[in-house]
């Protein structure tokens, strides 16, 4: 910039020298956005005004009068034998007259180039030349093909009959060089007008002071000699053009740009990002998924390749030191360490969401392929969108560059499904929840975006599903369908629950249980044994499909009464088949349903046993109605036989466990009371009288006494120990209702080994010798006056006073160990 702030300054001083009274012209303009230098790429012929400026082409200053030209050089000519893009940005600041891309094969404009200024723009000729063939005259451009960016409108001349378009200027293509390209009256010379093809009006002004960019493309000669050049100006819609290849007599032409301007002026500048035929570049940007497969679209929080391929396809120079950069969406994250350039691992800068990657040799012919691979993943994407991604291919002599997006269609919406009617066992709860492929449950499914073998199928959490298979019919639970993005939806898996007592054909489903009915019972009418089989068989008729199982009224069922004998006659016992139907066809189903009767009465006998399981009484038989439930506690004669064990002495250990509710069966019932023997003292006297008696001066002991009752033990236990008898009294003899009175240690009990005093602490008098079940009586087994029993003594002096002496005996019975 300070470099050209001189120059202009320097100018400035010559025309003050010269005494033009010109005012210094400032830079007005700021570098393309992108651009490559120009060196030794023009040449500007002998009377053009045109000059290169670092990365600039001038083509006019802002003068009045100018002719602008400058072109190729010899060695930078195109090649129309090759295909080729080119991509430039121009900058007009002005309203006169505007400027023409061009491509030609003139030679002597090269060295020398005159034309009209004004609307000419250098290049149009001024008159027809009438002949054989008629031909354009002039100062036109030879053997050309030009592009126009006209900024100003000549109404009365070559722009007559064009729209002013509020002097925003036109652009249009034409030949200058062919009369085709003008309008003229024979048999006058002159030209009164453009023919412009591919007319196109702004909506901006073309001289606004803007960088825009042209995008040229050329496909080379098809086999009818015909090439195609297509341009895109900014945002215009692009303009295709069919050039004859002997347009220019040649296939190496010069190109470039002229410019003029009238009374009016404008500063128009070109700067390249790509110069024609100087480096040919070749680059495609490809997404892929994470199979691998190309892609348009994906739905969010995906991750995706970006697979970048560049191919130096030939030019005068190799693509020297070429960056790539990848400018990314806003929502688009690089994924660190996934950048693979040629195939190895590779660090790229990466600052403000762009990565720049280096290659560390230029392209060329024998080095002309660039591959770069990395991986980005969508962030922060709420609905619909489209992620664009800038790729360049940044090099000293070309900048390339190529858009590319893939749209994230948002994936809102959770996977849809069908539940197919699944039969299951009943009570079966592990087919469903202990299931390896819940897909096997539905008819279908399907995702808006997911493909099936991503879409996860789970049971539904918090499902009971053992009540779920409980019940015989139809029943469901729920499956959760869930896509790649979390999307979410339950799915009704309809069931039908089935066991032995189901049948069922292709299209109907019958349930029957078999039943028991007492002769007694046994329908006297076939009306009321049809009614009897339907109730006791709990018939049930369902019609499915793949979808659902619907109840039928079961009144539909067609039954056959088979081998059961038809009414009034009676049914013995036995075990009888009838049939349940319904349908026609491959679609009949038959249930076959066993019908049992049972005779009506049942034997219920009763055992009474002891602890060995013998009986004690005579065991009881009575007749029962079989499937009644009776309360034996309360039978009058299960009662008169339990007085009659306890009568004996036994105490009730165990009765039947159903003795409340027993149920009579048809083979009888068969159950036992069992009781436990016992150990007591059946009788003790109540009275022990040892008689009045006279005190004397000597010891006196009596040892017969009189007694009122049996001392006897009852032993009937199942099994038989040794036993004990103790004694002690209440307190020593003596006289009621005079304690004072009292015979001290007087009354003992001679046992088999010698005579125990008896106190009033209990002691052992008597120890069974023979383990004996029933009755044994001590009192006359072993008392009497020369064997064991009761003693009285009278020391002589203890009686004090005279009067009746009393105790009371407590006797004990214990087991002896």
């Amino acid at each position: 910039m300070l470099n050209k702030v001189k120059k202009l300054i320097f100018t400035a001083i010559v025309f003050t020298l010269v005494c033009i009274p010109l005012k210094a012209e400032a830079l007005g303009y700021v570098d393309a956005p992108q651009s490559v230098p120009l060196d030794q790429i023009f040449v500007t012929p002998k009377g053009a005004n045109s000059y290169v400026e670092g990365n600039n082409v001038v083509i006019t200053d802002k003068k009045v009068s100018q002719i602008g030209s400058i072109f190729s050089t010899e060695q930078n000519k195109m090649d129309l034998s090759k295909d080729f893009y080119s991509e430039m940005y121009i900058y007009i600041d002005g309203d006169a007259d505007g400027i023409a891309y061009v491509m030609h094969n003139d030679p002597d404009k090269i060295a020398n180039f005159s034309g009209l200024v004004g609307s000419g723009l250098s290049i149009y000729g001024d008159k027809v030349v009438y002949g054989s063939p008629n031909k354009v005259g002039g100062k036109q451009l030879k053997n050309s093909f030009a592009i126009e960016f006209d900024t100003y409108f000549n109404g009365d001349s070559y722009d007559s009959g064009l729209n002013k378009n509020s002097d925003k200027g036109h652009i249009a293509y034409s030949f200058p060089d062919k009369l085709s390209s003008y309008k003229y009256k024979s048999p006058s010379t002159s030209i009164t007008g453009i023919n412009h093809s591919g007319l196109q009006y702004p909506t901006f002004k073309l001289g606004d002071g803007q960088w825009r960019l042209l995008k040229i493309q050329w496909t080379a000669w098809n086999a009818s000699n015909v090439g195609n050049l297509t341009y895109t100006f900014g945002d215009l819609a692009s303009v295709s053009v069919p050039i004859s290849r002997d347009t220019f007599g040649t296939d190496s032409v010069y190109w470039g740009f002229t410019g003029s301007t009238g009374a009016l002026s404008e500063k128009a500048v070109v700067a390249f990002k790509s110069v024609p035929g100087l480096v040919n570049y070749t680059e495609n940007v490809e997404f892929m998924n994470t199979e691998g497969k190309k892609i348009q679209s994906i739905t969010q929080d995906s991750e995706v390749t970006v697979h970048y391929s560049g191919q130096y396809t030939g030019g005068k120079q190799n693509m020297i030191q070429p960056t790539f950069k990848f400018a990314l969406s806003p929502n688009q994250v690089y994924q660190q360490g996934t950048l693979l350039l040629n195939g190895v691992p590779a660090t790229p800068t990466y600052i403000n969401n762009e990565l720049a990657i280096p290659l560390s040799k230029d392209l060329s012919a024998t080095n002309p392929i660039v591959d770069i691979q990395f991986k980005v993943k969508d962030t922060k994407v709420t609905n619909d969108t489209k992620l664009t991604l800038t790729a360049q291919a940044v090099a000293k002599n070309i900048i390339s560059g190529k858009d590319a997006s893939y749209d994230i269609t948002y994936d809102f919406e959770a996977p849809i499904g069908f539940g197919k009617l699944t039969f299951i066992d009943a009570g079966d709860s592990k087919a469903i929840s202990d299931a390896s492929d819940y897909s096997t449950f539905l008819l279908h499914y399907e995702d808006d975006f997911s493909p099936k073998d991503k879409i996860k199928i789970t049971l539904k959490a918090g499902q009971d599903i053992e009540s779920v298979v409980k019940t015989v019919g139809p029943s469901s639970f729920q499956v959760t369908l869930t896509d790649e993005k979390g999307n979410a939806r339950d799915v009704k898996i309809p069931i039908f629950v089935q066991n032995q007592e189901v049948a069922k054909s292709s299209q109907y489903i019958i349930f029957g249980k078999d039943f028991d009915v007492a002769a007694k019972d046994y329908p006297k009418t076939e009306e009321d044994l049809l009614g009897l089989i339907r109730e006791k068989a709990e018939l049930k008729l369902w019609q499915y499909n793949e979808l659902s199982a619907d109840l039928i009224d079961k009144s539909q069922l067609n039954l056959s009464i088979g081998t059961l004998p038809k009414p009034p006659e009676l049914a013995g016992a036995g075990v009888y088949e009838v049939t349940a139907s319904y349908g026609s066809g491959n679609t009949k189903v038959d249930k076959k349903i066993k019908v049992t009767i049972i005779q009506s009465f049942a034997t219920v006998k009763i055992a009474f046993v002891d602890e060995n399981n013998q009986p004690i009484v005579d065991d009881l038989s009575f007749e029962a109605t079989i499937s009644e439930r009776i309360d034996l506690s309360q039978n009058a004669q299960v009662i008169e036989k339990l007085k009659a064990v306890k009568a004996l002495n036994y105490v009730l250990d165990t009765p039947p466990l159903d003795e409340k509710n027993l149920l009579i069966v048809p083979e009888g019932v068969t159950r036992k009371y069992t009781f436990k023997g016992t150990l007591f003292i059946e009788s003790a006297p109540n009275a022990i009288d040892f008689g009045d008696q006279k005190v004397s001066g000597k010891n006196k002991k009596f040892n017969d006494p009189n007694y009122d009752q049996h001392l006897v033990i009852w032993d009937n236990r199942s099994t038989l120990g040794t036993w004990k008898i103790t004694l002690k009294q209440s307190q020593d003899f003596s006289i009621p209702g005079d304690p004072s009175h009292r015979l001290p240690n007087a009354l003992s009990y001679q046992t088999t080994t010698g005579e125990k005093v008896i106190s009033t602490d209990a002691q052992e008098v008597f120890r069974s010798k023979h383990q004996t079940t029933g009755k044994y009586d001590i009192s006359e087994e072993t008392w009497g006056p020369e064997k064991q029993g009761l003693r009285l003594n009278v020391p002589v002096g203890s009686v004090k006073q005279v009067g009746k002496y009393e105790t009371t005996l407590t006797w004990q019975i214990e087991e002896a160990y």
